[in-house]
């Protein structure tokens, strides 16, 4: 009789514990054919890429209820390329060193704390500049057309503000009524400069009903150890409504670094869903403030059929015209640059 109870007191307190923490792995699996073409030379390339609608990745993300409506969170997440079944440690659109990801978990990798307070994580992270361009493009930060093309690019056209390592962030919970803010900052962590390399950030939302605007801002530090950088500032702000039917996709931003450098970008698009399918498409347009015929625009759309909750099929279409001293998304000043792809995605 008492091993009885003992091993009931065993299987209850087990329970406990597995109500009060959990751990879920999850992840993107996502690959297709792409064909890019350049207008200058033959540059034209077919091949099988990875990660085109959504980057592939695997990922471990956890909580434990620490009771009085507080919890530990984690999350691990490493980018995976399907094409060769390698691990991705590098992004076309990522923060340069020291907060550049390198090795497993390069995605994410961060640990926190959440309840009515808000949220407190610390660790590599997704920037809220990320967070909120993510929210408004049409294409989700995905595919050739995804917003890091144009928008919040600094003077070597890079857009590279999307995670972040070294960060601390806190985000409001959620129970505001529909706003909702971030703020972030990530130590560069060079010897005897605690500027050096440094990045910050911010947003500022509202999500209710069909409508959504955001505002984020973004600077980093390009200062060294040994030498003095012009630091890269944007401020960011987009919109959505989405009307049944319809959403309607609009957003601008502004982009300067030092004094020979500053940009203006505007983006306009919509998102038709019926039944499984959905159409997207887009018009962005880069205004090179200080240098002339230094423009260039972006249109690109989108097809996406789901053939269940999680997995779907996909084609996307995107041109990118640069004027003469333009050089965004190529390697040649002025060159347009076109890119066809279709693939499948599965998430679980």
């Amino acid at each position: 009789m008492k091993k009885s109870l003992l091993a009931i007191a065993l299987l209850g307190t087990v329970g406990a514990v597995l109500a009060e923490s959990s751990v879920t792995v999850y992840g993107t699996l996502d690959a297709g054919v792409a064909y890019t073409d350049s207008s200058i030379g033959k540059n034209d390339t077919t091949s099988l890429e990875s990660g085109q609608q959504s980057y592939s990745r695997l990922g471990f993300k956890g909580s434990e209820d620490l009771g009085g409506g507080t919890k530990a969170m984690f999350v691990l997440e490493q980018a995976i390329s399907l094409d060769n079944g390698s691990t991705l440690n590098t992004y076309p659109y990522d923060s340069p060193t020291p907060n550049s990801g390198n090795g497993v978990f390069s995605s994410q990798a961060w640990v926190g704390l959440g309840g009515d307070f808000g949220t407190v994580k610390l660790g590599r992270q997704l920037t809220p500049l990320y967070l909120a361009h993510t929210a408004i493009d049409p294409f989700q930060s995905g595919f050739a057309a995804n917003i890091n093309t144009i928008f919040g690019t600094n003077a070597l056209d890079n857009g590279d503000y999307q995670r972040l390592s070294n960060a601390v962030t806190y985000s409001t919970a959620d129970n505001l009524g529909g706003f909702n803010a971030s703020v972030t900052y990530g130590f560069g962590e060079v010897t005897g400069n605690s500027a050096a390399q440094s990045q910050a950030g911010a947003s500022l939302g509202y999500a209710n009903g069909p409508v959504n605007v955001v505002y984020a801002y973004h600077q980093a530090n390009n200062d060294t150890a040994t030498t003095k950088g012009d630091t890269f500032k944007t401020n960011f702000v987009g919109a959505t409504y989405d009307f049944g039917v319809v959403k309607a996709h609009a957003a601008f931003d502004q982009n300067e670094q030092g004094l020979n450098f500053k940009t203006q970008d505007y983006l306009l698009g919509v998102t038709v869903p019926f039944g499984q399918h959905a159409v997207f498409g887009e018009y962005t347009h880069k205004n090179n403030k200080l240098v002339k015929e230094a423009d260039a625009e972006l249109y690109a759309v989108g097809y996406t059929y789901n053939l269940s909750k999680r997995t779907n099929l996909y084609t996307a279409y995107t041109y990118v015209k640069n004027q003469p001293n333009a050089f965004v998304d190529v390697a040649d000043s002025g060159a347009s640059a076109s890119a066809f792809q279709v693939g499948v995605r599965h998430q679980f």
